[in-house]
């Protein structure tokens, strides 16, 4: 499912790009939900370069997720078994969170939900940021998984905004509360 979304994708850009319609150097790829699997798994395989990413509130198929959630028979079919014993390394080679090394892209993870919404949209962050590659985790306060809080909605509508304006235009807000966050993703 992943590699074949992933192909999908990279596949429907480059038609934008051959149409003359995009410009190669300045695409930006978001996920949420189940599709930020898609996108974990395009920006660690590589087969198509973005100059932004976000991804929200998702699945990532990762060993944590897979521990913490007590296993599926779904995440083991999409990663070839179990990750112990001779399984681990099919998730070694198909995890996009065991290949995050491969990530050029500046990634912007947000969640809502809480501490559990942190924790399961954590590995990506922290692991980038491990490998000092531009990351950014935003947490908003709530329980939705699609947001429908005016100010939650806006927060995290506005920042994913600030960080494709930042990585695709250059472009930084003259807002001083806004400071900050420029200062890191530079």
């Amino acid at each position: 499912e992943g590699p074949c979304n992933a192909r999908v994708m990279a596949a429907a850009a480059k038609q934008l790009v051959s149409g003359g319609l995009v410009d190669p150097d300045q695409i930006g790829i978001i996920g949420f939900s189940r599709t930020c699997y898609y996108v974990m798994e395009l920006l660690t395989t590589n087969l198509l370069h973005f100059k932004a990413a976000s991804i929200t509130d998702g699945v990532m198929l990762d060993y944590f997720s897979y521990t913490f959630f007590g296993g599926g028979a779904w995440e083991e079919k999409m990663m070839g078994g179990k990750p112990f014993g001779d399984g681990l390394q099919q998730w070694f080679k198909r995890s996009p969170l065991f290949n995050l090394d491969k990530v050029d892209t500046p990634l912007l993870v947000n969640t809502v939900n809480g501490t559990a919404g942190a924790i399961t949209m954590w590995a990506p962050y922290s692991g980038l940021r491990t490998l000092k590659k531009p990351v950014e985790l935003m947490i908003y306060q709530g329980w939705e998984h699609v947001l429908t809080n005016p100010a939650v909605r806006m927060g995290s509508q506005g920042g994913t905004v600030d960080w494709f304006r930042f990585w695709l235009q250059g472009y930084e807000d003259s807002n001083p509360a806004k400071a900050e966050q420029y200062k890191r993703w530079r």
